[in-house]
């Protein structure tokens, strides 16, 4: 799986994780957190290859979901931007830009 595609997993998974199950969040950490394999997860749950992959599918496809119907990792994200830029600001002696763009956000 790509750098990208973890990424967004884990802040989907530390936004929402508490909305899945106890069995879903312990399978998706397992695979986020500690990079197992489906096989591995099968494994240790003692349950086939398939089950372990459709849990994970099923979990990341909740994530997903509340993020389009919340955004909430959205909004950090662009709040985060608008910091980044008002910091840089202040950083740089701009006072009179880091207000405008604050006033801007609120």
């Amino acid at each position: 799986m790509k750098l990208d595609v973890i990424v967004r997993l884990n802040e989907l998974f530390d936004m929402y994780g508490e909305l899945l199950t106890d069995y879903q969040k312990e399978v998706l950490s397992e695979y986020l957190e500690y990079d197992l394999s489906f096989a591995e997860i099968a494994e240790n749950r003692k349950v086939s290859r398939q089950s372990s992959f459709i849990v994970l599918n099923k979990s990341i496809k909740k994530l997903e979901e509340y993020e389009e119907k919340i955004g909430a990792v959205k909004a950090k994200r662009e709040y985060q931007k608008v910091i980044k830029a008002v910091l840089e600001h202040l950083k740089n002696g701009e006072v009179e830009q880091s207000i405008d763009i604050l006033s801007r956000e609120v």
